[in-house]
């Protein structure tokens, strides 16, 4: 069926029309959509400097043999960075950084609680040489890192308790390095 003259622009064919037509409607919706999208600011590495410092000497502090004995410095290195930051990402790439560093400084704490408890009780003879006693401070450790556990029975009064290996705190550092590269992988993919 052949449409009426009057609905035919002269010199142009009903091909020619449909083209144009098509044409408007996808360059109207580009503009339509392209003014509603604005490009997110990328990664400012310089704002993270401090905390990429700090995480680098957790790193070199892990991997030195002595994790346990590197100074506390470096933890309020850590929290005090990724405190001042907190309200100050200006894109979804810097607050999943942000948020990366926040789970390193909560494992980088896990594992200085851990440090810390080896020499918990270790002076009494019925907790094993090697063994750290799991108290309710190292409970949530123990379910988080599902750290592997004895239980021994206390003679004198009949009581059950448990305890994890000195070993333990590998666990704690080796998650502690994946999360450092993970850290080192956002910065250098964003």
């Amino acid at each position: 069926m052949r449409c009426p003259k009057r609905f035919t622009i002269p010199g142009m064919h009903m091909s020619g029309m449909r083209q144009s037509v098509t044409v408007i409607t996808v360059l109207s919706a580009i503009m339509l959509f392209a003014s509603g999208c604005a490009t997110e600011p990328g990664l400012n590495k310089e704002k993270f400097a401090e905390l990429s410092r700090a995480s680098q000497d957790l790193k070199t502090a892990i991997r030195s043999g002595k994790p346990c004995e590197f100074p506390e410095t470096l933890l309020q290195r850590l929290a005090s960075g990724t405190a001042a930051l907190k309200d100050k990402t200006a894109s979804q790439a810097e607050r999943d950084l942000l948020s990366a560093y926040s789970h390193l400084l909560t494992t980088y704490k896990d594992g200085l609680l851990l440090c810390e408890s080896r020499d918990h009780l270790t002076g009494f003879d019925f907790v094993p040489k090697g063994r750290i006693y799991v108290t309710q401070e190292l409970d949530p450790l123990v379910e988080k890192y599902d750290l592997p556990t004895e239980r021994h029975l206390y003679r004198s009064t009949g009581k059950y308790w448990r305890s994890i290996s000195a070993d333990s705190i590998a666990v704690i550092w080796e998650r502690a390095e994946a999360e450092i590269k993970n850290i080192e992988n956002m910065v250098n993919y964003n």
